[in-house]
């Protein structure tokens, strides 16, 4: 049996090609293999200006999305938050959608290791899902004691060390607003920005981010992360391999695979053409 025959028993079966293909973009997820790719300008810029904040600055986070997105918006703000815990930075976290304290709960399974040495209600507080859409978002700018009496586990806001040293909009070095949803970003921007100059970055899915581009290239947001791509470019950036990275890496080896079965696949078809014309004595 020639090598061509041995290629075509073993690749023609297309329970290989799907065989080989599960295992390409499932062992990635599990083990990421951190495959290098180009980090962007504007992932880079979104890191340097997060560098540049003073050590033990304090910053709003609000998590506006629900379990279907998390594959987009989680590794990018587990990516953020990674950064800015190294830095010292304070964050409190809130979300103005129902779902926020799962998603919260959720991230935090995700990353034990980035929330390892912080203390709740000294260097993180998560005030919960706080109802009212842009009048909670604008009423949270003005003051957060002054919306909320307790935190999502039920612990007097005013008694948490953290809110005594941040209250309102001005009091945040920068806002990071984490949504699937593109009225969220207009809140902000028109309840934290546009009165407080409060600075904001966007977390975004993929399909939303042209209708907030806008507010970037007018520079009322200092950036914009947008889908797994971002979320891998910043997780080597943080050095922290996630699920960003473990995507990529899916995607990656699953093409090459796929480019690997079409290359032999032609050589098999040509070498089989080739030896059928021979056969025929000059293949006419």
């Amino acid at each position: 049996m020639s090598v061509i025959n041995v290629i075509d028993r073993i690749f023609g079966s297309r329970y290989v090609l799907y065989l080989v293909l599960i295992i390409a973009l499932i062992y990635p997820l599990v083990f990421p293999i951190g495959i290098p790719i180009q980090i962007s300008s504007r992932t880079l810029a979104v890191y340097n200006y997060i560098q540049h904040l003073k050590p033990g600055c304090h910053v709003y986070m609000e998590l506006y999305y629900e379990v279907a997105a998390r594959g987009e918006l989680e590794p990018n703000a587990i990516a953020l938050i990674k950064q800015l815990f190294d830095k010292g930075c304070k964050i409190v976290f809130v979300s103005t959608m129902s779902t926020g304290p799962l998603i919260f709960s959720l991230l935090k399974s995700s990353a034990p290791d980035v929330f390892a040495n912080k203390t709740y209600g000294v260097d993180y507080v998560f005030l919960g899902y706080v109802s009212g859409g842009e009048a909670a978002v604008a009423s949270l700018a003005k003051s957060i004691k002054g919306t909320v009496t307790v935190d999502n586990y039920g612990n007097p806001v005013d008694k948490l060390p953290l809110l005594k040293e941040v209250d309102k909009a001005t009091d945040f070095d920068l806002a990071i607003i984490v949504s699937s949803g593109t009225d969220t970003f207009n809140y902000y921007v028109r309840q934290w920005y546009t009165p407080y100059g409060t600075p904001l970055l966007f977390v975004a899915l993929s399909v939303i981010a042209p209708s907030i581009e806008p507010f970037v290239s007018a520079k009322q947001a200092i950036g914009m992360l947008v889908g797994q791509r971002s979320a891998a470019e910043y997780e080597l950036l943080v050095g922290r391999k996630g699920l960003g990275i473990a995507s990529m890496d899916s995607q990656s080896l699953s093409h090459f695979v796929i480019l690997i079965f079409i290359i032999v696949g032609n050589i098999v078809y040509w070498s089989k053409r080739l030896e059928a014309k021979k056969a025929k004595g000059g293949g006419r």
